[in-house]
């Protein structure tokens, strides 16, 4: 019997011919010679600590001093966001210690906790739109909310 393969395909240049080994039933790596031929591992490693450059390149510095956001509106967000995260946490651990478990005292730990996290968070809010409104009432910008832009009639003497 033949080979299985066609007669067209034969011929074809097998690239991984040159690299059999005739003794051996597979390919034979060959040897790449390379600049840095004689280091080894060790000698790499203590190239790269004994390096007068650093390793790493240093991170940016990243100010946050010139953003958009006032200071105030920043860290309420953050508190509010967190205070609101552990709320939705405290709630869900009370609801699954209550499914599971039936009413324990767990879960009524649990829910007080999310309850005070949303108190927290809405006199947070309340007291940060207070603040805000403060603040608007003593300098009025051009895009206050007073009576720009909106048309009134202009005052009359009635007295006569």
């Amino acid at each position: 019997m033949g080979s299985d393969r066609p007669d067209d395909e034969r011929d074809e240049y097998d690239p991984e011919e040159e690299f059999r080994d005739p003794e051996s039933d597979s390919l034979t790596i060959p040897q790449v010679s390379s600049e840095d031929a004689g280091g080894g591992f060790w000698s790499d490693i203590r190239e790269d600590f004994e390096s007068e450059e650093p390793a790493e390149p240093a991170e940016p510095e990243v100010s946050t001093d010139e953003t958009d956001v006032p200071t105030e509106l920043r860290e309420t967000f953050w508190a509010m966001v967190l205070f609101v995260n552990g709320a939705v946490l405290t709630y869900a651990l009370a609801a699954l210690f209550l499914v599971f478990e039936g009413a324990t005292r767990t879960a009524g730990i649990l829910f007080v906790i999310g309850l005070a996290c949303t108190v927290f968070t809405a006199r947070r809010y309340r007291h940060y739109q207070r603040y805000v409104d403060a603040n608007d009432d003593d300098e009025p910008g051009p895009d206050a909310s007073s009576d720009a832009g909106v048309a009134t009639a202009p005052e009359t003497n009635d007295d006569t």
